[in-house]
């Protein structure tokens, strides 16, 4: 007997899709609103119904989301509109700078931690976050 494709695959609702991605069903939904995942079919019910090429978009957009890309940039990844690597080239570009300001603010707030015998006051506090390196006086 020949089964319609349906059965032959190992199709998911979407709260198996979310249990074997460990993605919550509100992200799956607001994917779905978003165009990044589409519902393979839905039931005579209206449920939503994915298979094995939606599990595997799911898991693209989690890496890619883990990498820091905001998601119009994964739709433009996954549908070929740009390039991955100059993508994460660019969040690359974008985690250094961020790199570099945590550690300004960190080296700020260890200079401040530092004078803590000298009374750091609120009103005085945007005078040393302007100030260069080494010249935070109390």
């Amino acid at each position: 007997m020949n089964r319609p494709s349906f059965y032959k695959r190992r199709w998911r609702r979407i709260g198996e899709l979310a249990d074997a991605t460990g993605v919550t069903v509100r992200a799956l939904r607001h994917y779905e609103q978003t165009g990044l995942l589409t519902a393979s079919q839905r039931t005579c019910g209206g449920h939503r119904m994915y298979d094995a090429d939606s599990l595997t978009r799911v898991y693209h957009i989690v890496a890619l989301r883990q990498l820091g890309l905001s998601l119009q940039e994964i739709r433009s990844a996954l549908e070929g509109r740009s390039s991955l690597p100059r993508l994460l080239s660019e969040q690359l570009e974008r985690a250094e700078r961020e790199v570099m300001r945590a550690t300004a603010v960190r080296d700020l707030l260890r200079r401040l931690a530092q004078n803590v015998d000298a009374d750091v006051r609120l009103d005085e506090l945007p005078n040393h976050l302007n100030r260069p390196p080494g010249k935070v006086d109390m």
